[in-house]
């Protein structure tokens, strides 16, 4: 009788054993990575105010955690550079309602050149994320990325993008047709969409009374 349990636990254990292995890889995978994750994002608003070298970017951006189970979700900072386009001068992200008002700092930190971040969300959590940064640039045109938003296979609900100019600037192009409105002493640009995957990003460009160069020459 001893022998055969001895036998019994000998053919279950190694078998228990590889099955904690299994649990437990695939629960450091569901919280440490962004694998089997259940977080949708599915609206946000952007606002750019762009004009006297520099491009501003505020935008709101809205998740979901749709498990009945906490969850976490890695994220990064796409920022459009190039020669023209310099690298943002700084930056910040935080939880906040859905009017913009911050209601927590999130802390960021580069990893490989990126900026990176992470959001942790309670069962069935939403949350408001918003980021804010500054890029400074030497040409009057710009581009937001939204190619990103196809990582995530699932087209946004709504999309609302307002592009900002100080008063005597005019937008000269866009790759996304927009309507045209005063508010606040600036000239209002804007657009929205429903049920959006976006196929291209948001470039754009304006004219100024003197050409953006010209004028950093003459200031020197």
């Amino acid at each position: 009788m001893g022998s055969g349990l001895a036998k019994l636990r000998s053919f279950f254990t190694p078998k228990a054993d590889l099955l904690g292995v299994v649990l437990f890889t695939l629960f450091a995978l569901y919280v440490g990575t962004n694998a089997f994750s259940p977080i949708r994002f599915d609206r946000e608003r952007i606002d750019v105010w762009a004009g006297d070298g520099q491009v501003r970017i505020h935008g709101l951006y809205h998740y979901r955690n749709r498990f009945s189970l906490p969850s976490s979700y890695s994220m990064g900072l796409p920022f459009p550079t190039d020669d023209l386009h310099g690298s943002p001068s700084d930056y910040s992200v935080s939880e906040c309602s859905e009017d913009g008002t911050i209601t927590k700092e999130i802390s960021a930190h580069k990893y490989h050149g990126n900026v990176v971040f992470r959001l942790w969300f309670k069962p069935s959590q939403e949350k408001w994320i918003r980021i804010d940064y500054t890029q400074p640039i030497l040409v009057s045109n710009a581009r937001y990325i939204l190619m990103t938003t196809q990582k995530w296979h699932q087209p946004l609900e709504g999309g609302e993008y307002f592009l900002h100019l100080k008063q005597g600037n005019e937008l000269v192009t866009s790759n996304y047709a927009m309507q045209a409105s005063a508010e606040g002493g600036s000239q209002t640009y804007s657009f929205t969409k429903t049920n959006f995957l976006p196929e291209e990003d948001w470039i754009f460009s304006w004219k100024s009374p003197e050409p953006l160069m010209a004028s950093k020459q003459g200031r020197k």
